[in-house]
Parts: structure tokens; C-alpha cells; sequence
């Protein structure tokens, strides 16, 4: 008999054998696992994953509709008894990596479970044997690892690769010709562009331009070294932003290997701040941003918006695109995840340049796991990490000896006195309305407070044309269309009164005279410091950060 893996759902009833699906998926996760040399593990992996549907049962459920059989657990069973990682990658390819559980586990969906499930004489697929090659596992292929955690990493990064290769190679049977995935230009073209861009600049013709463009070639000249962690401490106005897609392409030219740059950032409003940058210097088309508020279906129909929104949609699958631009959350519960959807665009982490910008803002809590994901992407997934701050948190103690942080601006004392822009003093109110007074009293003035209520509270007293307020009760869509007034108020010097929460300190681009800070960590005094005085157009002792 033909052995079928799948039938077309758009009514014309088209049939996939079986063993064509089975050698397109082991192509193509045996692509996908080249970025970490195991390009025989995933051509094993791919090639056996769908076993299970020489079954009669399964055999019977996609030509006769039949009731559903499990198909998952004999590619399970034949390969996991090898290589455990096998074993978890193929028994969760549709359903998520499941736990391992213990001895004695018997049908309560733990792997152990799964591998003492009985299918001889209920799910025989031993039909396999007629199409595929006899099963030969070289076991010196697998990999040696040091600790657990580096396993459970691994089996990640390897399940990774099935699950996109398993959806890919269906997507292209199910929708030939309809899905256009890809199409972004390459790395190569973006240092072009990049370049083009800071050429138009022209010679600085300040002070404050002339620093930024040492920061930025000490980037490019940093970029030339090996792969590894690397620690970017730039004030606030230094132009980091740019510097560190500078050292990113630049990177990535030296070393051929990098297939993407991944920007991790902790805020939503931070991040549609960088991806407008990103825009402005790699064309639009270039530029994915993966985060919670990102419409791709907002497009009009037929148009050249809605292809290339198309594209973008896509790629948030599985971030094949050059650039990434994405949140704390999505890249390290992906890292952590077990579902599918979550995990598939790991492997395409491997290979690529990861900015993680306003580095301070990881959470203390989890900074054990983010650092020692970090450290696992670096050392063995050909990762080079930017750690990209204005407040570097000290970090060393999470990394071990054979992984070493670099900075990359040489004189960073230096930085932080050519960048002071404002003077600090310490002042007390009794009470909210003394405060909202003061504040009155100011044409322009920016208060940052610890609390949401407190935001609100001080908001409702402000009088005058011009006031604002900016929290998280806000949709990102208010926050942008209320920054946006505020920026155009600043820039016209009209009256400007702005009450924030911490949202506001990191990365957001606004110039106040005076900032109060409720008092918090030393480092977020600083940022908010950045919200002062930012592009040094008044004298230092007219800054004030209260």
C-alpha cells in the first residue's frame, strides 16, 4: 500500500506520501541543526520522527477518517532508546516537550510514560522498514555534555529544529505556491545600507557628535574580536543605539557564520522607539518586531504593505529574518518554554548577534536563568552577546572563568564625565501637595514616581496647558500618541508637564529642564538623569535632577 502523511485541506484532496514528508523534514532539520554541528542528529531526527503513521490505525484516520491514534510515541521509543533527547523531541513534536517524570510513570503524559507505552499489536508500524533505510545510530555522533542543564539546552535547540522543519515541510505541501516566507535582504546588504547612512552624516561638527562617533568606531573596531559576551556602557546620548547595530553588522561581516541580529529590550515603548531607528537606516522591509502590540494583519488588502506585513507575520514563527527586534519576556520564556510555538524559533537564535539593550532592566529574580541561557548560547550556539546599558549592573559573578565579559568603550570613566549634563540635590516634600506645587510652579518638568497611584494622584493636581501623565494603566497606543506630544511641546518650548512611572527612564527620548525622582536604586536616579538635559543644549548648573 501507499502510506500517506498528509491530505490537502483546500477541497481538492491532494496526498503527501509519507516518505516524501519524512525526507523533507530530515533535510531540513538536518539544515537547522548544522548551526551547532549535529547535522546528522537532525537528519536521524527528521527522518524517523513520523513512524508511528505506518501504522493501519493512523493509516485508516487520514485515508478513511478514522478515530485519532497516537503516531508520536513509536519515533519515541525506536530513537529514544539511543539518545534520550531523541526521545523527548519526537514523543512532543506536535503536543510540547513534556516532563520526564519517574520510574514507574504509567499513562499520566510523562515521557517515562510514553516509553513504556505498549503498541506492539495495537500500533505496529513496522512498515517502516520497507521505505526507510535500515536504522543505523553512530552513537559517537552525540554530544558529551557537562552538566544537566546543557542537556535540557540542547534538547531544546534540537526539538527547535524538528518542530520548524516538521511545519515547514507540511506548510509547503498544504500551501504551495500561496506563503512567501523570507525574502529579506542579507546581513551584507544591511552594512552596506548602515554605512550609506552614517556617511550622509558627514563630519561632526560638535563636541557631543565628535564623542558620539568615537563611541561608535570603538564598536566597529571592538566587533573585529572573537565571538563572545560583550558589555557596551554608554551614557545617556551617547548614541548607543546606533553604535551597537554598528558593532552587530560589523560582527557579523568578520565572522561569516552570523545569520541574524536579535535585539532584546525590556519595554514595549523602548522597543517601537529602536525599531523606528532600525527602519530609518535598513528599510522598513527588514525590521521584525515581536512583541504583543504588533498588528502585521493592519494592512490593506493587496497592497505592498500587506505583502510585506505578510513576510513579517511569518517570520515571527520562527525569526528567520535579519533583524529581530523583541521583548525580555518573549526571548527567555522561549528559551524556558515547552510549547511548540514558543520553541520553534530557537534554533535560529544559534548563529546570531543578541543586543540585550537597557541591560538593567533584567529582573533580578530570574537573573540567575537569563545569564545562564546567555552563557549556554555563547559558549556552545555560536552566540555573541551584547550586554547594552547606560547603568551597567555587575554581572561577572553569574558567568564561570572560561567565560569572560568585554567592554567595549575603552575609557568608560571618561564617558560618564563628558556626558554629565545635570547636577543632583536632595530635596524633601511633606506631602503630595507640596509637591504638586513645586511642580506648578515649573514651565517644564518631568516627575518620575515609584507608583502608579502616586502617578495618578500628582496628575490630578497639575494646572496649566500642557499636562500629562504615563504609566501602564495607559494601551501602548495612548503612551505613543501622549510621548509624541509631549516631544513636539519640548521641542517648541511650550508648557510640558509630565507625570511617569519607571516606564519612562529607559531608552525613552525626551528633554527635560528639570526632572524630580521619587527615590528609588541608584540606578534608576541615573536614568532618569537621562531624561534630563539629554541633547546638552543648557549649561549644567541649569540641569537639575531633584
Amino acid at each position: 500500500m501507499e502510506y500517506i502523511g498528509h491530505k490537502s485541506d483546500d477541497g481538492v484532496n491532494r496526498e503527501q506520501a509519507l516518505i516524501e514528508h519524512l525526507n523533507g523534514t530530515s533535510a531540513l532539520c538536518s539544515e537547522f541543526a548544522r548551526r551547532f554541528t549535529m547535522e546528522e542528529i537532525g537528519k536521524l531526527l527528521g527522518l524517523y520522527h513520523d513512524v508511528g503513521k505506518y501504522s493501519i490505525g493512523f493509516q485508516k484516520r487520514i485515508q478513511q477518517n478514522g478515530p485519532k491514534v497516537d503516531h508520536s510515541t513509536a519515533g519515541a521509543q525506536l530513537l529514544g532508546k539511543y539518545f534520550v533527547p531523541f526521545a523527548f523531541c519526537i514523543a512532543g513534536h506536535h503536543s510540547g516537550l513534556m516532563n520526564l517524570g519517574v520510574r514507574g510513570d504509567i499513562d499520566n503524559g510523562t515521557l517515562v510514560a510514553r516509553m513504556r507505552k505498549k503498541l506492539v499489536g495495537i500500533l505496529d508500524y513496522s512498515a517502516f522498514k520497507n521505505e526507510l533505510p535500515e536504522l543505523s545510530v553512530n552513537k559517537k555522533l552525540f554530544p558529551a555534555f557537562s552538566d544537566t542543564f546543557s542537556a535540557m539546552f540542547f534538547t531544546r535547540m534540537l526539538f527547535s529544529c524538528l518542530v520548524d522543519a516538521d511545519f515547514l515541510d507540511t506548510e509547503r505541501f498544504m500551501r504551495p505556491n500561496t506563503l512567501k516566507r523570507g525574502e529579506f535582504f542579507s546581513l551584507e546588504e544591511l552594512y552596506k545600507r548602515y554605512n550609506a547612512y552614517i556617511m550622509a552624516w558627514g563630519n561632526p561638527t560638535n563636541k557631543l557628535n565628535e564623542k558620539r562617533t568615537e563611541i561608535r568606531e570603538e564598536c566597529i573596531n571592538a566587533a573585529h574580536g572573537q565571538e563572545g559576551i560583550y558589555t557596551l556602557t554608554v551614557p545617556t546620548g551617547g548614541g548607543k543605539t546606533i553604535a551597537s547595530l554598528g558593532f552587530a553588522l560589523e560582527h557579523a561581516m568578520q565572522h561569516k557564520n552570523k545569520e541574524r541580529i536579535i535585539y532584546v529590550i525590556p519595554y514595549t515603548s523602548i522597543i517601537e522607539q529602536t525599531a523606528d531607528v532600525f527602519r530609518s537606516i535598513v528599510g522598513s522591509e527588514n525590521v521584525v518586531e515581536h512583541h504583543m502590540n504588533v498588528d502585521y494583519d493592519d494592512a490593506e488588502f493587496g497592497d505592498e504593505k500587506q505583502k510585506e506585513n505578510e513576510r513579517k507575520k511569518l517570520a515571527t514563527e520562527n525569526w528567520d529574518a535579519p533583524i529581530i527586534v523583541t521583548t525580555n519576556v518573549q526571548f527567555f520564556e522561549s528559551l524556558y518554554g515547552n510549547k511548540t510555538s514558543r520553541c520553534r524559533k530557537l534554533h535560529n537564535i544559534a548563529n546570531s548577534i543578541v543586543i540585550l539593550d537597557e541591560a538593567q532592566m533584567l529582573p533580578n529574580d530570574y537573573l540567575i536563568p537569563c545569564m545562564r541561557a546567555i552563557r549556554e548560547l555563547v559558549s556552545n550556539y555560536h552566540v555573541t552577546a551584547v550586554l547594552c546599558t547606560a547603568t551597567q549592573p555587575s554581572l561577572n559573578k553569574y558567568f564561570t572563568e572560561d567565560v569572560q565579559l568585554h567592554e567595549i568603550c575603552s575609557n568608560v570613566d571618561d564617558l560618564y564625565d563628558f556626558f554629565r549634563r545635570v547636577h543632583y540635590e536632595k530635596t524633601d516634600f511633606e506631602d503630595t501637595e507640596a509637591l504638586v506645587a513645586q511642580l506648578n510652579i515649573h514651565k517644564q518638568v518631568l516627575c518620575i514616581v515609584n507608583s502608579k497611584k502616586a502617578a495618578q494622584k500628582i496628575f490630578d493636581g497639575l494646572n496649566g496647558d500642557g499636562c500629562y501623565h504615563l504609566s501602564t494603566f495607559m494601551y501602548p497606543q495612548h503612551r505613543r500618541k501622549i510621548l509624541a506630544e509631549v516631544r513636539e511641546r519640548l521641542k517648541n518650548n511650550l508648557p510640558c508637564k509630565l507625570v511617569a512611572t519607571s516606564l519612562v527612564e529607559a531608552g525613552v527620548d525626551v528633554d527635560f529642564p528639570v526632572v524630580y525622582r521619587e527615590i528609588a536604586g541608584l540606578d534608576s536616579i541615573i536614568q532618569a538623569a537621562g531624561r534630563c538635559n539629554r541633547e546638552n543644549k543648557r549649561p549644567l548648573e541649569e540641569s537639575i535632577v531633584l
